[in-house]
Formats: structure tokens, C-alpha cells, sequence
């Protein structure tokens, strides 16, 4: 089962290194976390897709739960093991950008 991660450990990871793809699956995209994937959840059981098995993948909606959760259900059933699901979605990635 897919575990939350923090905006804060997906910018770790990616600062080591880490083999890692970023999923959005908003239907609609308003702003985009840098280096990150465009496929909405509707689309996501259409194909198997063709990511490394071995990647990190963590999926993301705007508040990061519904779609996030199906997404990585699906992403698991395809044989994924390594799915995340970003905790507080794109608003905690947009949270960062805001001045304090």
C-alpha cells in the first residue's frame, strides 16, 4: 500500500539523485511541480505504462487525497511497487512558493 510522503522528501530525493517520477493526475492543470508527468487519473488504467520498475513514482492530485489514492492503486495493480502518494498535493508544493 502506497505511503504519504512530504513535498519536503520528494526534494530530498530529488537532490540525491534519486531515480524518481513525478505523476500528476489532475484532471485539469493549474501550475505544474518542475519535471513532473501529466497524465490524468481517467487516463491512468488505459495503458500499462512503461516506467521504470525500479523509480520511485509518486503521484499527485491538488489536495492529495481522492485521485491520488485511485492513482496508486492503479500504479500497484500494474505491478508498481515503489508508489508514493505526495501528502497535500500540488497546494504543498504551490505552499513552498509563497512568501513568509
Amino acid at each position: 500500500m502506497a505511503e504519504y510522503v512530504t513535498i519536503q522528501d520528494v526534494l530530498n530525493w530529488k537532490d540525491s539523485g534519486e531515480n524518481l517520477i513525478l505523476i500528476d493526475v489532475r484532471l485539469a492543470q493549474i501550475g505544474a511541480i518542475p519535471g513532473s508527468v501529466h497524465v490524468p487519473v481517467t487516463d491512468l488504467e488505459d495503458k500499462e505504462w512503461q516506467w521504470d520498475a525500479n523509480a520511485k513514482l509518486v503521484v499527485f492530485c491538488q489536495y492529495g487525497r481522492g485521485a491520488s489514492e485511485y492513482a496508486a492503486e492503479v500504479l500497484e495493480e500494474q505491478g508498481y511497487s515503489r508508489v508514493f502518494k505526495l501528502q497535500g498535493g500540488m497546494d504543498s508544493f504551490t505552499g513552498l512558493l509563497r512568501p513568509r
